[in-house]
């Protein structure tokens, strides 16, 4: 059951939570809850937002969301994360591009297109598209992918917003979509890097619409609610299990409940695909193990989990690395069902995780 997880821990193996929506969604962990999922074209199921002006920011724009779509480079086509008219105002998608799944929008119509970032298939990746008034700029987990001249105002359109759909363009990706914002203020990288990792429930300035998907289509923080249509859509969380099993080639199994896996990247190039797959390089205790990337001699990361259950309610994730390349750490609290995913970024060394806000999940 451990190689199980530790193979399967992508987004793709959750379970229907139609019974469990209700459910707080815990803080500081990726997905949010649970999320929207879509069987992809032909099949078409969307999230349906009823046109409104304030929809459609003119002066500055940002859009964010959690993306995990398959659909892959083969399928050389484009795949609608959220639209409203990409052929009159804004649309952000994946598309396939030099046969690499690459992050588009369109945000003055159809001649409009800007490409730059990829999204891996499959695997959780934030995503946003920003606008300040003389540039375009698009992230990928945090990282600036590409940046792109551009003037105002934004165009605007008449029709509704659709999320996993466009009304000028129905296909609909596989896969699954959480925490979707919508602003009328350019967020800064900053802003990006701080927040992505956070839900938000409580209006903030500049900010429109989030529709977290976590079980519905409703917005959390205005007037802007949609509405489930189409066929082959749902909202799904990851699976529970009684325990992670034990450390495997590719995963550590700490305090018998958190599975933890690493991918690495080498290649200088902001928001472009990881690399590799890191390597467990040996457990200290049940509470604490390595990674390596290139080596079994050379370690990169070690990571530590803490019942901090007592003290705040939480459990802990520490980590410190001897890296300077971009890492991506994933840890599944497989008891409870929920995610966490910590990213460092190229350049500098990596700096220390000590979050003891990580997993409230106790006991």
């Amino acid at each position: 059951m451990s190689r199980m997880f530790a193979e399967r821990s992508r987004w793709f193996l959750p379970v229907l939570v139609l019974a469990l929506v209700g459910l707080a969604a815990p803080a500081a962990a990726q997905p949010f809850g649970a999320w929207l999922a879509l069987t992809g074209h032909p099949t078409h199921g969307y999230v349906r937002i009823p046109a409104n002006a304030a929809l459609n920011p003119t002066g500055a724009f940002t859009f964010e969301a959690w993306v995990a779509i398959t659909n892959s480079a083969a399928s050389a086509d484009c795949r609608s994360i959220a639209g409203k008219n990409w052929e009159q105002a804004w649309w952000v998608g994946l598309c396939t591009v030099g046969g690499r799944p690459t992050l588009r929008s369109y945000l003055k119509g159809s001649t409009s297109q800007r490409n730059g970032g990829e999204i891996e298939p499959g695997r959780w990746t934030h995503v946003a598209v920003v606008f300040n008034g003389t540039q375009r700029l698009h992230y990928v987990n945090g990282e600036l992918a590409a940046t792109f001249s551009e003037t105002g105002p934004l165009t605007t359109s008449a029709d509704e917003v659709r999320i996993g759909s466009d009304t000028r363009w129905q296909f609909t990706p596989t896969g699954a979509i959480n925490e979707v914002r919508l602003w009328n203020v350019a967020r800064t990288q900053t802003q990006i890097r701080d927040n992505m990792d956070n839900p938000i429930n409580a209006p903030q300035g500049g900010l429109i619409a989030v529709w977290s998907l976590a079980g519905n289509a409703q917005d959390v923080v205005g007037p802007y609610d949609g509405s489930v249509q189409g066929a082959g859509v749902g909202f799904l969380t990851f699976p529970v299990a009684l325990n992670c099993g034990a450390t495997t080639a590719t995963a550590h199994c700490l305090l018998n409940r958190f599975l933890i896996t690493a991918r690495w990247r080498t290649n200088p190039l902001p928001g472009s695909l990881t690399d590799g797959q890191a390597q467990t390089a040996g457990c200290a205790n049940s509470g604490s193990g390595l990674f390596q990337f290139f080596s079994p001699n050379n370690w990169e990361i070690m990571v530590k989990a803490l019942n901090g259950c007592g003290l705040n309610n939480r459990y802990w994730i520490f980590s410190a690395a001897t890296t300077n390349v971009f890492y991506r750490m994933e840890v599944l609290d497989v008891q409870a069902g929920v995610q966490k995913i910590y990213f460092n970024y190229p350049g500098p060394p990596a700096p220390a995780v000590t979050d003891v806000n990580a997993f409230a999940t106790c006991p």
